[in-house]
Parts: C-alpha cells; structure tokens; sequence
C-alpha cells in the first residue's frame, strides 16, 4: 500500500527535487514542459518556486513532448518535459520517439511508483526504463536521492554528446522529497561543449577528391545548421562555384534563393536537385546523416560511380548507408573551413552546370501546376501561398502526410531555423505542438504549422495550452476529409482500392474560436491569402482551415 509524499527530511541540505531543479538552472533551462501526477509534484513543487523557469502544462503528455521536441530543435538546446508514472509515461513515447529520430536533446524526466508498491500488480506500475530504453540514448530509474543530481548531470551529457538524442530519469516521490546536499557543479565541469576539429589529413584528401573532379556537388545536411555553418557553407560554394543540394529534413541549411542553390533532396524534393546531383562525380556530403527520403537508401540520387565523401561529426553514422571513399569527422565548421582555406589559396573554381538555368526550368515547371481558381482549392495552391505570406523569417513547421509533401515541394528558404518537420517519424498530429513549442524558443519569428485534418484533431486540445499562455501560432489545416497519403499509396500500390480512408470532420474554424483562437475556413482561392494574413496578424493562437481537392495527392515515390 503506497504511504504517500514524505516530508522533507530535516537538515542543513535541501530537497532532492529543489536540487534537480538547481541544475536545470545550471543548464540554462527556462521552460519546462509537461503535466503534474503523484509522483512528479516534487518536481512541480520546487518549480512553483522558480520564476526563472516558466513551466508550460499541457493538456496531453504526448503534446508535452512535442513542444519539448520544438523547443530542441528551434533553440540548438536541451530541453525538458516531465510526466507522471505509468500512462502518463507511456503517453510521452510518441515525441520522445521522434526526438531520438529527429536527433534532439529532450530530456524526460518523470516520475516512478514508490518501492513499497512497486512489481507488485499496483496502479499505473511498469518497467518504464525498459520501455524507454529504445528511444532514448539513455534511461535510467534514480535509486536513491544521493544519486538525483549526478544523474541529472548525466542526462545532459549524454543528451548532448553527439549524435545527440533523448534521454530518460526517473524518480519517486520518496527519493524526491528527501534531504541531499546541493552539489554546485557547473556544466563545463562535465561534459564538453566543443566539438574535435577535422583531422587536416582527412580534409586535405576530401579536398584532392573535390579538385579532381568535373562534376562536383556539395549536399548539406543538419550539422551545418547545429553548428550555424549556412554562411561559411555559402562562401565555399561562391568561391568553388559548386552547386548545392540539401537533404530532405535540412532544406534551410542553404538558402534557395542562392544562385548555386539546387534545393532539397529526394522524395517531395525539388527536380533541380533529383537531375543534377545524379550527375555527380564527386559528391561532398557536408555535416550528413543520410536519411531514407533523400536517398531511399539506394543507387539512383546518388550516383553508384560517383565518388562519396562523407562529413559528419558522428564517427559512427559513416558507411551506414553508402560505403564511402573519403570519411571526415569532427566539426561541421571546421572541415567547411578547411575547404574554404584550400580551396583559396588553390584558387579552386568548379563551376560545371549553369544552375540558374536547372533552376528555372524546375520553377517553372512546379509553379506552372499550380492553379489558382481551383475548387476545391489545391494542397500545391496553399502550400505556395503559405511561402508567399511568409516572411523570409517565418518558420514552416510541417506535420507527416499529404500536407507535409506538398509543403515541403513548394517551400522556399532564405534564412537557417525556418523549416521543422517530424524528422524520420513520421508521425501525424506532431505539427501544431512542435510550432508551440518552436515559437517559445523563437518569439521573433511568424511559425505556421501545417497539418492534415486527421494531424489537426490529433492535439487540437493544445489550443487552450496556446491560448493560456500567449503562443500566437497559426495552425493551417489541410482539410480533405481523410487520409490524403493513405489514399495516395492506395492508388499507387493497391489498384485504387480505397479503404479506411474516408471521414468526416467537424467546424475547425468553429473548434478554435470556441477555445478563443482566432479561426477562419476557407473553400475558395481567392480567399485565402487574406485569410492567412489574418490569422498572423491577429497576434494570438489563430487556424485556417482550408477545404481541398481530396483527389490532389503528392506523389508516393520520386523520380531518379
């Protein structure tokens, strides 16, 4: 039978929890995402008493942890969501999952059944670090109060240690509640926050391989943006006059509106890059992980002649996919630099294809689809209107699904840290609480979150989150009335049988204006800029739901 919170031990030291909270501070920390339970209102308790951190509840674990994941990925920083035992755990999986795909330091820090009643049948009891353990670099169930702080050091380390992922403490209410002394120790005394620099043996054969070649292409991944590389990344292909791709989920790592600019990779990617890249005789794959929808994890985008060289900061991602000719690890930022030096003083220039030309021809070609007095109102139609009524600023964050394809195929970037998506998930109804989530670490920018109406429903409660505390994020709602991307791989693979893929959805604009949001439909075209201009300017949580062509489907593969 459970006994309940303890008081706090008297003595000279504090809480357990006043000293977990302590290294959040330490750490930087200034949100806390998540929902209070029996087991983690230690944790609570001691953050009423920290103004320094504002502590976001939400109305679902899983929403928690997706604004955790946003908060990640908008800031380049670690960040926190909490939860109870039991369900309120396993309701966490699905954005932690993500966060372990996406590479995103979340750390979760939860509560535990107390001892007493602990693999004894009682309620909301589990093994919650085994079942964390595969999403997560690290999980871990805190013995005892002497070991809460160390632990905690230990979650950032390893969290922040690249590759960078999730992790996962755990604690009772009984551990939390008792006396510890604080332990005052600074991050820079456990762990590093500086990565190796390139071995200059590695970057000078990189370099011999690039100056070699005819037909070079650089493809840039998400290093360069954690190591914010985008302008040194431009002067190195203003010098070589290489052009550049990017893969699927780094679209912002290099401005499209660069002249050498090819865009994004692979499938829903841009034919200026699926053409010119296959051309490659030498392709520098600049701060890479190599991710199936840029690649399919096959010869095709990447040429089975052309010579790889591979740059990431993870010794261990070399090879996974590609075996490589030349491997380089360690800064992002320093083998750019290497290059750049080189290829200086060689005086390197390796312009070979008139890029402007690629991509023109691809301009034309995708906005020449777009038709605006189509109705039903085409997904390519909003999604090119969501770029034009963005700022070069303004962030796009992108749910899985139809909406995302199109998105992703029309949205232009101009500057890094515009463009998330659930990286390598693919898991509906993560947008909105991502863009929540991103526009906390980033208040200077306008973030649209674009979503299917099945992603819209999956977390709209995460409305009264935004409303109460003031995140003035604009939720578009791709509304066809079903599961575009379903009905697409029917088509494709199952003869045009569809099955389970029809619904139908309520009032959307209705359901924000009734949590107080601003909410406007839209069903004609003509319409919708004025709509979209709206909702941002309305300074508060605002959604568009846009009804569209339920038989305008992305493509299920791309062209090679």
């Amino acid at each position: 039978m459970a006994t309940g919170p303890k008081k706090v031990h008297s003595g000279s030291g504090i809480s357990a929890a006043r000293a977990l909270v302590d290294t959040l501070l330490r750490e930087g920390i200034d949100h806390v995402f998540g929902i209070p339970g029996t087991q983690n209102l230690a944790i609570l308790d001691a953050l009423r008493d920290t103004p320094r951190i504002r502590f976001i509840l939400t109305r679902h674990e899983q929403g928690a942890a997706f604004m955790a994941y946003g908060f990640a990925r908008a800031s380049g920083r670690a960040s926190i969501v909490t939860a109870t035992e039991g369900p309120g755990v396993t309701n966490l999986a699905t954005g932690i999952g993500a966060a372990h795909r996406a590479y995103l330091p979340v750390i979760s820090v939860c509560g535990v059944q107390e001892s007493a009643v602990r693999e004894r049948d009682a309620t909301q009891d589990m093994d919650q670090v085994t079942f964390m353990r595969p999403l997560t670099k690290w999980a871990y169930s805190i013995p005892n109060a002497a070991k809460v702080q160390e632990s905690m050091r230990k979650a950032f380390r390893v969290a922040l240690t690249e590759p960078r992922g999730p992790t996962h403490v755990e604690a009772s209410s009984e551990i939390l509640l008792e006396s510890v002394d604080a332990e005052a120790i600074e991050p820079a005394a456990y762990r590093s926050s500086v990565l190796p620099v390139c071995d200059p043996t590695q970057i000078e054969r990189a370099f011999d391989a690039i100056a070699a070649a005819k037909r070079p292409v650089f493809v840039v991944g998400r290093g360069v943006l954690n190591e914010q590389a985008t302008v040194a990344m431009s002067e190195l292909a203003d010098r070589t006059g290489i052009p550049v791709a990017a893969l699927q989920y780094s679209p912002d790592a290099f401005p499209t509106d660069h002249g050498l600019a090819l865009g994004p990779l692979g499938r829903n990617g841009w034919e200026s890059a699926n053409t010119t890249v296959p051309q490659a005789d030498v392709i520098v794959a600049i701060g890479a992980h190599m991710d199936v929808y840029s690649t399919m994890f096959r010869y095709g985008i990447f040429s089975q002649d052309a010579k790889l060289v591979h740059h990431t900061s993870t010794p261990g991602q070399i090879g996974i996919v590609f075996p490589v000719d030349v491997a380089v690890t360690g800064s992002t930022a320093s083998f750019i630099a290497g290059l750049n030096q080189r290829a200086a003083a060689a005086g390197l220039r390796k312009a070979w294809i008139d890029v402007g030309r690629v991509r023109d021809k691809h301009d034309s070609e995708r906005d020449a689809i777009v038709r605006s007095d189509a109705v039903p109102i085409q997904p390519q139609f909003v999604a090119h209107t969501l770029r034009a009524v963005l700022p070069k600023n303004g962030m796009v964050v992108t749910d899985a699904g139809n909406a995302g394809k199109h998105v992703r195929n029309y949205y232009r970037t101009y500057e890094p840290g515009t463009f998330i998506t659930i990286e390598d998930w693919g898991s509906v109804g993560g947008a909105f609480p991502i863009a929540l989530g991103a526009k906390l670490a980033r208040p200077d920018r306008p973030i649209i979150a674009a979503a299917g109406d099945m992603g819209a429903l999956c977390n709209i409660a995460e409305f009264e989150t935004a409303m109460r505390e003031n995140i003035p994020v604009v939720l578009v709602v791709f509304n066809d009335q079903g599961l575009g991307n379903e009905r697409a791989f029917q088509q494709a693979h199952y003869g045009g049988r569809l099955f389970a893929v029809d619904y139908r959805n309520p009032d959307f604009a209705a359901l924000a204006r009734s949590f107080g949001a601003h909410g406007e439909q839209v069903t004609k075209p003509q319409d919708l800029r004025v709509a979209l201009e709206r909702a941002l300017a309305s300074g508060k949580p605002a959604l568009v739901e846009v009804q569209i062509d339920q038989n305008t489907l992305a493509p299920v593969v791309f062209k090679a």
